[in-house]
């Protein structure tokens, strides 16, 4: 009987062992995903996506990056924009991982040239009127008639700037009257190649008085 006894202890104590060796063979390592290419990935505004690829691998099933799911349905390139493109992928003993890349839509210069309509949402305001803006250099606009005073048409040379070339910025004086200086801050609102809007803070000062209107909305004709 005391053989019996010492038997018994013995057999749970060797499965507890199994048991537990069994379970350190398990699985439980994410595969890793690595992207290729840049990350943001900047795309000109009307330019086509082109997916810069990624690789997987995991330590048990080595090299899955066939196996790598690819979501970009949220990319659109032709609207302004920061969109994520998805990389999934899982191993064979069902862990799964994860990574994103930034696409980022951005503007151009030659995206703002054309004919705007301006409308001033502030007190003292004029009649909406109309602009125009030409492509100086990659980063430089020309705006004629800003302001549209009664005296001619104004000149002023406009920056763009910003992760999506979304941001724009007055700091000079008029080209044909120097007396006459502006100061402007604006951004990109909708972002559309034939359909830019801007909304945007402005003030005139010609040296005996100025006018600032913080409310003002630019569009494409």
């Amino acid at each position: 009987m005391k053989r019996f006894k010492l038997l018994i202890p013995a057999l749970f104590i060797g499965a507890g062992l199994f048991m537990v060796t069994g379970c350190g063979d398990d699985d439980l390592s994410a595969p890793s995903i690595v992207l290729e290419g840049d990350n943001p990935q900047i795309i000109d505004l009307g330019d086509a996506y082109t997916e810069a690829g990624a690789t997987a691998t995991d330590n048990e099933d080595g090299d899955i990056s066939a196996d790598i799911s690819t979501d970009a349905s949220g990319v659109n390139t032709g609207v302004v924009g920061k969109y994520t493109v998805t990389y999934t992928v899982t191993d064979k003993a069902g862990n799964t991982a994860v990574e994103e890349r930034d696409v980022w839509v951005r503007a151009t210069t030659e995206n703002y040239v054309g004919f705007f309509t301006v409308v001033e949402n502030c007190a003292g305001s004029i009649p909406a009127y109309e602009i125009q803006i030409e492509r100086i250099n990659a980063t430089t606009l020309r705006v004629t008639n800003l302001g549209d005073f009664s005296a001619g048409e104004t000149v002023f040379d406009m920056e763009v700037s910003g992760d999506l070339n979304d941001v724009v910025t007055i700091n000079g004086t008029d080209a044909t009257d120097p007396s006459l200086s502006c100061t402007a801050s604006g951004e990109l609102v909708s972002g559309i190649d034939g359909s830019m809007s801007m909304n945007m803070s402005y003030t005139f000062d010609d040296g005996s008085s100025s006018f600032t209107c913080s409310d003002v909305d630019i569009d494409q004709n």
